[in-house]
């Protein structure tokens, strides 16, 4: 059996095994002790009432986090088709398997505001997704042309000065820091992540050794401004090193690679943005500026000594369904209501695919009482691509995604969605794309 079967093969597997659980009503920990006279037997809990399917591990998870130590870990498994258009109309199948923990080493050594986290990351490779539809924004944000079997993340990060400054340093995906937007983190189109204008970024599938620092330089009545920085390896987008599979060596081997990523950040968040209305709830915005330093190839044949672009995010909850005007205040929990947000993206078009990336989107979470852990969405982004005359872009592409996400139980969600891709890749020769997927989500 060749590896990328072995994978297909373990990643549905996995995902079998987590969800055939769901068939049995099986008692959580602590459910089976004896019961007074006169008391009522308690109810047993089942699968479907735990946050993670595989439990509490008979109170050993419980012990663990009450020494610091948090273990988890999801699986997602998508199968996808290409129904009109594009290169090939054909269905793909991809799985991602993330296992974590993080440590608290305030609970577990006393070190107040220091946090450990490592994360093992696993998917199988790509036989299709945009090889079919020949979209250049990447309609599935797990999809991957080989198989990884990895340490995605290992980092420390700790606490400074009353908790107003951060730093964390080691291997990190720079999207959990930089250029993302919280509001549209269940759309499977990577444009939705982060701009694709940001093309040297070092995310998945290539998070890379780096340090972040952090600095809260404003904070009150619900208001928080921050700015950041990050220092990361940039062999991955000059030198077409795999930082994803590699560790921290390629971060100080001037003779493997000696390019680096910078990426600044302003952010801007608020808990209320008017709160004597339903309107205008919590939000974020943040802006940033990026440098590569590598050397990279333009268009033209010539080349360019270090890139750099600019960024942009915005996100806010213009209705919350909760909302109680008495209390003058929007309710936090859950977040139900609606959110808008948008994206811009702007780099060197001599160099770069994607010269500006203009997107945004709008999100239901919670649209029913009945089903708060719910959420639905509608994405519509837009790359303008690079209008340079060897780049052979005909035009630019333009997506549009929509989904729901139905959460069938605290550990499991059911996602369909459906995206339509026009003018994919810019290619005149390549018909507009209808593609549908369904995500199955399993937290364990």
């Amino acid at each position: 059996m060749d590896q990328n079967h072995k994978h297909h093969l373990t990643g549905s597997l996995i995902g079998l095994v987590l969800l055939g659980g769901l068939a049995c009503p099986l008692r959580a920990a602590g459910q089976g002790e004896a019961v007074a006279p006169g008391e009522d037997a308690p109810n047993p809990v089942t699968v479907f009432d735990r946050d993670r399917i595989t439990g509490d591990w008979w109170g050993a998870r419980e012990r663990l986090e009450a020494k610091g130590l948090t273990v988890g870990g999801e699986t997602i498994s998508e199968f996808s088709s290409v129904f009109d258009g594009g290169i090939n109309q054909r269905g793909s199948f991809r799985n991602l398997l993330t296992v974590d923990a993080e440590a608290d080493m305030d609970a577990l050594l006393g070190l107040r505001g220091g946090t450990a986290f490592i994360q093992y990351l696993s998917v199988n490779a790509e036989d299709g997704g945009s090889l079919d539809t020949g979209d250049l924004q990447v309609y599935s944000n797990i999809e991957n042309a080989s198989s990884l079997d990895v340490i995605y993340e290992l980092w420390y990060e700790q606490l400074f000065f009353g908790d107003r400054v951060r730093i964390k340093a080691g291997k990190v995906d720079a999207n959990s820091e930089f250029a993302f937007v919280e509001a549209a983190g269940d759309f499977a189109n990577s444009s939705a992540g982060f701009s694709p204008s940001i093309f040297a970024f070092p995310s998945y599938p290539d998070s890379a050794a780096g340090i972040n620092i952090f600095a809260t330089v404003y904070e009150g009545e619900g208001t928080r401004a921050t700015i950041g920085y990050g220092l990361y390896d940039g062999a991955a987008a000059a030198d077409g090193v795999r930082t994803g599979s590699r560790g921290p060596s390629t971060f100080f081997d001037d003779d493997i690679s000696d390019d680096y990523f910078h990426i600044g950040q302003f952010s801007l968040s608020w808990d209320s943005f008017m709160p004597e209305s339903a309107m205008l709830g919590g939000g974020r915005v943040s802006a940033g500026v990026w440098h590569h330093t590598g050397t990279f190839d333009r268009f033209d044949g010539a080349s360019e000594q270090g890139v750099t672009g600019l960024f942009a995010t915005g996100e806010i909850r213009v209705f919350d369904p909760d909302w109680n005007p008495g209390s003058r205040a929007q309710s936090d929990a859950p977040e139900r209501g609606v959110y808008v947000f948008g994206q811009y993206g702007w780099a060197d078009d001599e160099v770069g695919e994607v010269s500006q990336h203009l997107a945004g989107g709008v999100v239901w979470r919670g649209p029913t009482p009945e089903r708060p852990d719910d959420s639905a969405g509608l994405y519509l982004s837009l790359v303008d691509l690079s209008d340079e005359a060897a780049s052979g872009f005909g035009d630019d592409e333009f997506v549009l995604d929509a989904y729901y996400r139905a959460q069938l139980a605290p550990a499991v969600f059911v996602q369909p969605e459906i995206q339509y891709i026009v003018n994919p890749s810019g290619d005149p020769a390549i018909d507009d794309a209808l593609v549908g997927g369904i995500r199955v989500g399993v937290t364990f």
